[in-house]
């Protein structure tokens, strides 16, 4: 007796093998009997089929969940056994315009496997593509055929991207990140500036500045639809400076950071596609009051861009989109930063629009690559502290702080699929600017890079 496996789709319609006898030629020779049994069972010994759909749903059921029954996938196939020695002819074309039976001209009748009820059909066959029950395409379309999933590498944005995706009830997400940005040389509008023709209009300028940023997230999802988050970053900043009498000195400064609270909102969960609502609160836990020692004396308050916090709540509305197809995958993100009323110490940093879209293709179940555009916008300081001096450096203008910029990342996304760290994720992203233009002089960004792990239980 020779098995020989097919993927065909169920329907309960045991006149459908009867009515093929007369649509399709013979395809099927018998050499050692007169009479061909065909047995086909749901449930071999000895095989698990724990995750296929029971072939005795009723039409019904198969109508209201899945439409068209010719849809279904992984979960209808099954086994053929032909007895003694036979073979089935399949046409080299199936066209998608019709409906093709194949038929047998003899088929006794030979009682049914008790465990099945109604006997499986084998006249919808669409495609001219036979999937095998155990193959990677066939398992990725049963799971992923019609909902976006997070359980692939590609899954998250790149690492850059903060509140892009939400997760299952009941789902716990822990994450940290380590974020590193080099300022090197100045800017005002679109032309860089060198240290004297800066020091021409201030008495000191700064030369470069480095911010390294730690943040802790964690991510709970009470519903399907709902996810929260929360940010704790850790912030150091170093700026290097010169005076017209060519005096260097450096500053630093570090602390916790503005903590931040976030809400996911998914409106929508179709056809492999996302979309989401991020509605964040930035709280002024950041320092406002950082100081250091320079040649104007010691324990000076430090600048604006020194400053670890904002110094006030602010709003951050968003929206999130996300597409997938098997291998590649694709979003968008918008969010606004809104600031809501005035620091301790008479001012407000400048409203941001930060806008950002990505593709990533999954090279395998646990290796993708990314590339994304990152830009924003923002604008000047309102208000004044009066403690710092604008005509000594241009950081403590509160008018030379706004401006555009526009990145392109280049990012790479590792996945555990199995085993003991299963959906643990391993990124990092690198950013470089493509176009950049500021309200200065004013340091310019150079290059940004950012890397981080996440762990989901």
């Amino acid at each position: 007796m020779i098995g020989i496996l097919l993927a065909l789709p169920v329907k309960a319609d045991a006149d459908v093998v009867q009515d093929s006898v007369k649509a399709v030629p013979k395809t099927i020779t018998s050499q050692a009997s007169e009479s061909l049994a065909i047995k086909a069972e749901t449930q071999l010994e000895n095989s698990d089929y724990s995750g296929e759909i029971d072939p005795l749903l009723d039409e019904k059921r198969i109508d209201s969940e899945l439409g068209d029954n010719s849809s279904l996938t992984l979960q209808t196939y099954r086994d053929i056994e032909v007895e003694e020695s036979a073979f089935v002819n399949l046409p080299e074309k199936i066209s998608d315009d019709r409906i093709n039976a194949i038929a047998f001209e003899k088929i006794s009748p030979v009682p049914l496997n008790p465990r099945l009820k109604t006997p499986l059909s084998i006249s919808h066959i669409r495609s001219p593509e036979l999937l095998l029950a155990d193959s990677d395409d066939a398992i990725e379309s049963d799971h992923t055929g019609f909902q976006w999933t997070s359980a692939r590498p590609d899954g998250h944005a790149p690492i850059g991207v903060m509140g892009d995706h939400t997760h299952e009830k009941g789902e716990v997400m822990f994450s940290y990140r380590y974020m590193f940005m080099d300022m090197d040389g100045n800017r005002d509008g679109t032309d860089s500036l060198s240290d004297a023709e800066v020091l021409q209009q201030f008495p000191v300028t700064p030369v470069r500045m480095t911010m390294q940023m730690h943040m802790l997230g964690v991510m709970y999802a009470p519903t399907d639809d709902l996810t929260l988050m929360a940010m704790v970053p850790y912030v150091f900043k170093e700026m290097d400076h010169v005076t017209r009498s060519g005096l260097r000195f450096t500053t630093n400064s570090e602390g916790f950071g503005d903590i931040k609270l976030t809400g996911l909102y998914k409106i929508l969960d179709q056809n492999r596609q996302r979309l989401h609502f991020n509605i964040r609160v930035s709280f002024p836990t950041g320092s406002i009051e950082e100081r250091d020692n320079t040649p104007a004396g010691d324990d000076q308050i430090l600048p604006y861009p020194m400053q670890i916090g904002s110094g006030t709540f602010d709003l951050l509305p968003g929206i999130t989109y996300l597409g997938q197809t098997n291998n590649l995958s694709w979003g968008g993100q918008a969010i606004a930063t809104l600031r809501l009323g005035e620091s301790s110490n008479d001012y407000r940093l400048g409203n941001q629009l930060a806008l950002t879209g990505w593709a990533a293709y999954k090279w395998a179940d646990w290796l993708s690559t990314s590339i994304r555009l990152n830009g924003k916008t923002w604008g000047n300081i309102d208000g004044v502290d009066s403690r710092l001096n604008p005509m000594m450096i241009p950081t403590a203008d509160p008018d030379r702080r706004g401006g555009t910029q526009l990145n392109l990342g280049f990012g790479v996304n590792l996945y555990a699929p199995r085993g003991s760290l299963k959906g643990s994720r391993l990124a990092i992203e690198f950013e470089l600017p493509l176009y950049r233009s500021l309200d200065g002089p004013q340091l310019e960004t150079d290059w940004q890079l950012t890397a981080g792990i996440q762990a989901v239980f």
